[in-house]
């Protein structure tokens, strides 16, 4: 992580009502992966937390997209939109900072703990049905896969040739074997034109509670790539 970014600064009271917000940990190294773009997109913008990168890159113009009107109200900047089919013109930004869902257990409709109180799911938080194309309700399988790669299909789209790709991504136990989510994204980003150029491996806390709670993966990544061709 380079020494020239100052750590966190104090960030505002956690917000309510969404199950999977940014880790804080990981703002820095995002900021450090984006220093020198000028407009930076997060098509999963969730709470809005991407807009706090403003606070080590002042000059950069950020817009978040939100599925979900709750999530995409909490924060005044955020888009309510589908990161399926973005509102902007081809080549709009010249990076790409996101998080998406890892396809785990928090895609459960419902999820109650051995006490009987549901634990954190995104249909839990919302406490609706989710929109048909929010990607929170998919866990592991070919229709995560497919949801995917159509979303990284549109966000390259709205990407310039030679723009950055900023992912924060998790792998997750299921039935006491990892699934290897991280490497799938590597792999289908490489496929569309993408080329890795740094992989950070952030240890970030885990819930203590839920299957496999002992194994979780200690550590989150924080991967960038950069688009070496438009097909």
């Amino acid at each position: 992580m380079s020494e020239s970014l100052s750590p966190l600064f104090e960030l505002d009271a956690p917000l309510p009502n969404h199950p999977a917000k940014y880790t804080d940990a990981l703002l820095v190294e995002m900021a450090t992966m984006l220093r020198g773009r000028q407009r930076i997109l997060d098509p999963f913008g969730g709470t809005g937390k991407v807009f706090a990168l403003n606070h080590w890159l002042p000059d950069a113009q950020i817009e978040a997209v939100e599925i979900e009107a709750e999530w995409a109200s909490i924060h005044p900047r955020t888009t309510l939109g589908n990161a399926l089919h973005l509102p902007w013109e081809d080549g709009y930004f010249d990076a790409i900072c996101t998080s998406p869902t890892y396809g785990n257990r928090m895609a459960d409709a419902t999820l109650n703990s051995p006490t009987g109180n549901a634990w954190q799911t995104y249909t839990c938080q919302l406490g609706r049905q989710l929109h048909p194309e929010n990607s929170g309700q998919l866990n592991w399988g070919k229709k995560y896969r497919d949801f995917h790669h159509r979303a990284w299909k549109e966000a390259r789209r709205a990407l310039v040739e030679g723009g950055a790709f900023v992912l924060n991504i998790k792998d997750h136990i299921r039935d006491k074997r990892r699934v290897y989510v991280t490497d799938w994204h590597i792999g289908c980003l490489c496929a569309l034109g993408f080329r890795v150029r740094k992989h950070e491996m952030i240890e970030t806390p885990s819930l203590k509670y839920g299957q496999n709670h002992e194994a979780r993966v200690p550590y989150e990544s924080v991967i960038l790539f950069e688009l070496e061709h438009k097909a």
